[in-house]
């Protein structure tokens, strides 16, 4: 099983009161899945992908990365984890506005300590794969919100991660571009067999996807498609 949660508990405190988000997750992923999770707004969505992502950590319950369990306390093996085998992309994307394109797309290379020559390959590539080759020395303002989410994506994929997570990835983006950024993540999960899991809003989005979970009361239920 390449990710597998079990009995995932989330909860925080407000004053003396607890608030229990996520009430025991129970979720197997096999590799090269894509899924779906949906819910209302403030149902734990984005807690949940922070915990997948090790971004958070549970209350209780354990999550599995390819069989091995996630030690949340090891600090320096859960940033190694991040970066080799994580990608994440968001609504907001997150870019750096003071730099380009080219240089927003390298930075998860530059991080890892990789030769400058395989930096440029590998982010020359990226671009152009991502149809913004062309806008390489763009800096962020200019672009359209599609472009800057493709951007987004790239830089995500730059260490070829084994799993995509995506965080109401289209919320920002009109109708036509929302359609491109989703045909992007659909071809990325077919060529590369990387394992997708996404929030949505969207549940035409959904759909896209091989599996749909319905986060609601802090338990994940699985929307059986028609």
């Amino acid at each position: 099983m390449f990710l597998e949660l079990r009995g995932i508990k989330k909860s925080f405190f407000n004053g003396e009161k607890v608030i229990e988000v996520l009430k025991g997750i129970d979720l197997k992923v096999e590799r090269g899945e894509k899924i779906a999770i949906v819910g209302p707004s403030g149902s734990g969505k984005t807690t949940l992908l922070n915990i997948v992502g090790t971004i958070d950590k549970p209350t209780s319950g354990e999550l599995l990365f390819n069989g091995k369990k996630i030690d949340y306390e090891n600090d320096e093996g859960l940033s190694l984890l991040r970066r080799k085998k994580i990608g994440f992309v968001f609504q907001f994307y997150h870019l750096l506005p003071e730099l380009n394109v080219f240089e927003n797309i390298i930075i998860p290379g530059l991080i890892e300590g990789l030769s400058f020559r395989n930096i440029e390959k590998i982010g020359y590539e990226l671009l152009d794969r991502l149809k913004l080759l062309h806008k390489k020395e763009a800096r962020v303002y200019t672009l359209s919100g599609g472009e800057r989410q493709k951007l987004a994506i790239g830089r995500a994929l730059f260490l070829k991660p084994e799993l995509l997570l995506a965080d109401e990835p289209t919320g920002n983006l009109d109708p036509e571009s929302a359609k491109e950024v989703l045909n992007l993540f659909l071809e990325l999960n077919k060529e590369f067999h990387i394992t997708l899991i996404m929030v949505t809003h969207n549940m035409e989005i959904a759909k896209k996807m091989d599996r749909v979970y319905l986060l609601k009361e802090g338990f994940l239920v699985e929307y059986k498609k028609p």
